[in-house]
């Protein structure tokens, strides 16, 4: 008679949890996934991030990439570059270099609502996993943007400076913008010097606090 109370009453908790789980699950963020909502993360709290955008260059970047040493800048490269770069990009990847999407002028992505989308497959089929980050040339990030990214479980990231002729004073949380493009170019030869004189944390540990797994690519 216990049994078979025992065996009805378990029975009912395993209907009642399949019952509501997908209310319950449908609240908690995806593994990458940091926002509550479709958002756009600028700045960090617990120290400073470097990131670079990556559109130009071969020789240059591939004696930069060679150098680095852990912690690594966080990249942030265009499909088209990704694509014509293997090479490049399975040193990044051997090494573990953190490697997201360089998208394009946030306005494109009205005019055309299926480029983002084709933008994240190259990367994947590219890459082997998705970007966990994504952010535009311009760093503007229209909300039709916002929910496409939001949809396809892939962060937005701007930045709080960027790079230039002088070398700007960080304040704790700030992301930094390296550009690397035919148009605006930082020096890679200091660039890595200030590398090497400078202390940051990942993207995840600046909004976090948290050290977090590398990804490793195929």
């Amino acid at each position: 008679m216990k049994t078979k109370l025992l065996i009805t009453i378990t029975s009912i908790l395993l209907f009642l949890l399949l019952l509501f789980a997908p209310n319950t699950y449908s609240t908690l963020l995806p593994v990458f996934q940091v926002t509550e909502k479709p958002s756009v993360i600028s700045k960090g709290t617990y120290g400073n991030t470097v990131t670079i955008d990556l559109s130009f260059g071969r020789e240059d970047v591939e004696t930069l990439v060679e150098g680095l040493k852990a912690p690594y800048p966080h990249f942030f490269i265009s499909i088209e570059w990704i694509e014509r770069s293997e090479p490049i990009i399975k040193i990044m990847q051997d090494k573990k270099i953190p490697i997201s999407l360089l998208g394009k002028e946030g306005l494109l992505y009205i005019e055309d609502r299926s480029l983002f989308k084709k933008e994240i497959d190259r990367f994947e089929e590219a890459i082997g996993v998705k970007p966990d980050w994504f952010r535009t040339s311009d760093y503007e990030f229209p909300v039709e943007l916002q929910k496409d990214a939001w949809k396809e479980e892939v962060n937005l990231l701007g930045s709080t400076l960027v790079l230039g002729n002088t070398v700007p004073k960080l304040t704790k949380g700030d992301i930094l913008t390296v550009p690397l493009h035919q148009e605006e170019r930082v020096d890679t030869i200091q660039l890595a010097k200030y590398l090497r004189s400078q202390s940051f944390v990942s993207i995840e540990q600046n909004i976090f606090n948290m050290k977090m797994k590398t990804k490793s690519y195929p």
